[in-house]
């Protein structure tokens, strides 16, 4: 058990998957404070392209991390760390961002960001 996060189309393909990246949490929780647990809620291309911005900044400047990528703790949310498999993470979640940037959503389609913990 621990801190799963997706996100998905509204047709519930997965785009990703991470585990234990608490960042997100915080980021998105930052932004939707109504984000619960197993609830989904639909993100938007500019929620992606400032994920994806603020990835690009941590990595060129790992002190910045604490600033835009602030860690989370709580159950199951593994390390708040900033340590190698943070930028790790970082890189992961901008390569996975920068996929659901280049994907041609229907009208009918949306993109969801959702916790399980």
């Amino acid at each position: 058990m621990g801190l799963d996060i997706s996100f998905r189309k509204v047709k519930r393909t997965d785009l990703s998957y991470f585990r234990k990246v608490n960042f997100l949490v915080k980021f998105f929780n930052d932004k939707y404070p109504e984000l619960k647990n197993c609830y989904p809620i639909d993100i938007t291309k500019e929620d992606l392209f400032d994920l994806k911005n603020r990835c690009e900044e941590v990595l060129h400047d790992h002190t910045k991390a604490d600033k835009l990528l602030p860690t989370q703790d709580g159950f199951f949310f593994g390390s708040v760390d900033y340590d190698d498999d943070y930028y790790k993470d970082v890189q992961d979640v901008l390569n996975a961002v920068a996929d659901m940037l280049s994907i041609d959503l229907a009208n009918n389609e949306n993109i969801e960001f959702e916790i399980w913990y």
